[in-house]
């Protein structure tokens, strides 16, 4: 389920709220029937405490966080299903990619797109071979626009098109602006290359990346040198 336990993007991907119905009745969580609750008087609230809001009863829907629902629908016994899908990856949403996936506001409606999007796709549900679709279309779409926009966010002048760049990539998601850097760093590599700046062409550093590789060929030639 998990890509990194400690990365914060995948925390925050599944804690987005997903839709769910209970196919079975759950005693002493009435409480996470935040819509139930809210729609009563204090005085029925009163009434009801201890009797139907200490239960939930089957068919009941809710909105609970992605890890939640995850658990409660991929165990043995199911607990609940998906009636519907979260509205970015609706039918109606993934028509909108499939005309023009570049003119969305990704980091407005979905931040963290296809981290939750490759989440999704380990519950069963109907439409899961369309979503699998249109999160890649949409990537296939999208990444020549990340692309153009990291080689003329390094390599233009002119101070009009790069403001318009700017605006165009502020409609990236996290995955996408981690795309955008990396290609801006190796277009600078390159620059400095054909430039006769450096004498080789370095992988792109990133502040908060690491090179695992490095790191594990460090730690064994240190522990080799203090044998």
């Amino acid at each position: 389920m998990y890509e990194d336990y400690f990365s914060i993007d995948d925390i925050l991907s599944t804690q987005e709220r997903i839709r769910c119905q209970l196919l079975v009745d759950i005693p002493k969580l009435g409480f996470l029937e935040s819509s139930l609750s809210s729609s009563l008087s204090d005085d029925k609230k009163d009434q009801k405490e201890g009797s139907n809001l200490s239960s939930l009863t089957a068919n009941t829907k809710l909105e609970l966080p992605y890890w939640m629902v995850y658990s409660i629908c991929n165990c043995k016994t199911r607990f609940a299903s998906l009636p519907e899908l979260p509205s970015i990856y609706a039918r109606i949403q993934r028509q909108i990619f499939d005309a023009d996936a570049s003119v969305v506001d990704l980091a407005k409606q979905a931040p963290h797109f296809y981290r939750q999007g490759r989440h999704l796709l380990e519950l069963n549900f109907d439409e899961k071979r369309q979503v699998a679709t249109t999160l890649l279309k949409t990537y296939q779409q999208r990444f020549r626009s990340i692309m153009d926009s990291a080689f003329h966010l390094v390599l233009s002048n002119d101070h009009h098109h790069h403001e318009s760049m700017k605006q165009k990539t502020a409609k990236f998601e996290r995955q996408e602006k981690i795309v955008l850097l990396l290609g801006q760093a190796a277009f600078r590599d390159y620059d400095r290359l054909i430039n006769n700046e450096t004498r080789q062409m370095l992988p792109p550093k990133i502040q908060g990346m690491t090179n695992d590789l490095t790191n594990v060929l460090a730690a064994a030639i240190n522990r080799k040198r203090k044998r």
